[in-house]
């Protein structure tokens, strides 16, 4: 019988975790946002004129606004360029339109990742959320899956003293 509680607070636990976990991220924290405000966008293009993007912007966890990249904003080659001459590193700023300055975004306190097939961080993040479901489902699973002692017998045979 001691296993199974076990079982049952180790499922308790991961549970919490879980949820825990999948609520900071999404910016479900109190004094969160799970939106983000996009400051730039920066388009430039490589030997074979495929456009690249790179954006920036700020974003509020744990009651702190933050800044940084933010991933996976689908800039379009619609978007007008602010000004005909690159900077330095030879990307143009676009004027970013009203309906992509404030994406729904997954972040941590340094970059931000909008919610994208393209953009997600398959990397740390997601692959410690699906850990994190693999053992909830195992734990659940274990704990229904385990066999129970018949009434009047003691789940752990007791040693008399010889």
């Amino acid at each position: 019988m001691h296993a199974v509680k076990m079982r049952w607070a180790a499922i308790v636990v991961v549970g919490l975790a879980l949820v825990g976990m999948l609520s900071w991220v999404a910016g479900s924290w109190p004094a969160d946002q799970a939106r983000a405000t996009v400051d730039h966008c920066y388009v430039t293009h490589d030997r074979l004129e495929a456009m690249h993007s790179r954006c920036v912007g700020n974003w509020t966890r744990g009651g702190r606004g933050r800044q940084g990249p933010i991933h996976g904003l689908d800039v379009q080659k619609s978007w007008k360029v602010i000004d005909d001459e690159p900077n330095s590193a030879y990307e143009w700023e676009v004027a970013v339109p009203a309906s992509a300055r404030q994406p729904r975004v997954l972040a941590d306190t340094r970059q931000a990742w909008t919610l994208s097939p393209r953009a997600l961080p398959w990397g740390l993040g997601p692959a410690g959320l699906v850990a994190l479901l693999a053992a909830f489902a195992w734990l659940i699973t274990a704990t229904v899956r385990a066999p129970r002692p018949p009434h009047g017998v003691p789940a752990e045979p007791s040693v008399a003293p010889a």
